[in-house]
């Protein structure tokens, strides 16, 4: 018996298997009953069959909303206050209007400039809806200037202070003209070169929530007050039409996105055998791979798809997908359960995408070689350890 038959066959004792009679699922692989005798292990190693990658336009709606530009990335952000919260003040004068968010964290160079310019929407909106293609035509008024706002990258938790038009702010408290109400978005201005992180409405802490102060006061000038508002809605929309630059290599970028669809052949596995083990590898290329330093190592997550196409559905749970130790741009992710349910019936791939919150609120981007490496030993691999029913 090999090495590798002997290091693995103490976990085959260990692991219960599944009888002769019946399939295995990628449920009970590995705590089905089955006797031990006329069991034969095998463990393989295969290379992929096909590996792609391809733009999927969505919301993000996540927990932090990033604003402006660094290199070929592009973010715009979008808010609006719960106008039923504004008080009905027709007569009121605005003396200040004042918007404060709460920096997360930043992509790009921290040394450039940083600045945006404000701009009231003009129609309807949700945060769930709007994309980097739903705010290309009519959705703000590009022409006219409502706030501005110039600076740099400051401390990792940064409070920054936006003064906005005082006649935006007027309209808010008025009881006509609700299609004023709509928010405002914030465009990075031309000389900008790196993108912020914001805290968003829908993060833990809420006193870190984007927050509106306005101060009024009656026409007679006699009476004068402050209020804040921290409930409403926001996100973000991004863009980059270049992220897909080398055909040999995959992408999951965060923030637009991009995501990637990787095959295996798994065929010679006999129908009716049990998989113990199954490590997906995949070889990350660090020198066009892109993860701000708020992310830490970041990870992966890779779903089974349940149809036969980039478009095509994948399953809502993954598994995740993270530097190997040992290792500093190798990544390895256990799905067993996903290479079970290949040896019992279709094989669509898996999707492989940026992990968790980090898809929807920020720019990372993790490259890997795909099948196209000129070296083979850099193409995405998957290790299985499965044993055969012997009748």
């Amino acid at each position: 018996m090999r090495d590798g038959k002997r290091r693995w066959l103490p976990l085959i004792l260990a692991v219960v298997v599944i009888a002769c009679s019946e399939d295995p699922t990628e449920q009970n692989a590995l705590v089905a009953p089955l006797p031990l005798v006329g069991v034969a292990v095998r463990e393989t190693t295969i290379t992929a069959t096909s590996g792609s990658s391809f733009k999927r336009v969505l919301p993000m709606n996540g927990p932090v909303n990033l604003i402006g530009k660094s290199g070929n990335y592009t973010a715009i952000g979008a808010f609006a206050f719960y106008s039923n919260y504004f008080p009905a003040r027709d007569t009121v004068n605005v003396l200040s209007a004042r918007l404060y968010l709460r920096a997360a964290s930043f992509f790009g160079d921290s040394t450039a400039q940083f600045g945006f310019t404000v701009h009231r929407i003009t129609r309807t909106w949700t945060a769930g809806g709007s994309t980097w293609d739903t705010v290309q035509t009519g959705f703000y008024d590009a022409a006219t200037l409502r706030g501005t706002y110039t600076g740099g990258v400051g401390a990792d938790t940064q409070r920054i202070v936006v003064q906005l038009d005082t006649a935006m702010a007027r309209e808010w408290l008025k009881t006509t003209d609700t299609d004023n109400k709509y928010g405002f978005v914030l465009v990075p201005t031309p000389g900008t070169n790196v993108v912020r992180g914001f805290v968003s409405f829908e993060a833990d802490s809420a006193k870190d929530y984007p927050t509106l102060e306005i101060i009024a006061q009656n026409v007679a000038g006699t009476v004068r007050d402050t209020s804040t508002y921290s409930l409403g809605i926001d996100t973000f929309v991004g863009n980059n039409d270049g992220v897909i630059a080398t055909p040999s290599l995959m992408y999951a970028q965060a923030g637009i996105v991009y995501r990637s669809l990787v095959k295996f052949d798994v065929s010679f596995i006999p129908r009716g055998s049990t998989v113990h083990v199954a490590e997906l590898q995949l070889q990350r290329d660090p020198s066009t791979s892109k993860v701000n330093r708020f992310s830490g190592d970041a990870s992966i997550a890779a779903h089974i798809m349940l149809a036969d196409s980039a478009t095509g559905t994948f399953s809502t749970t993954g598994s995740t997908g993270s530097v190997k130790a040992g290792t500093t741009d190798t990544y390895a992710a256990e799905i067993y359960s996903t290479v079970q349910s290949w040896v019992r019936g279709s094989n669509y791939g898996l999707l492989l995408r940026v992990n968790g919150d980090q898809e929807f609120g920020s720019f990372d981007l993790i490259t890997f070689h795909s099948v196209g490496a000129t070296n083979a030993a850099l193409r995405p691999r998957l290790r299985i350890l499965y044993s055969i029913p012997q009748n």
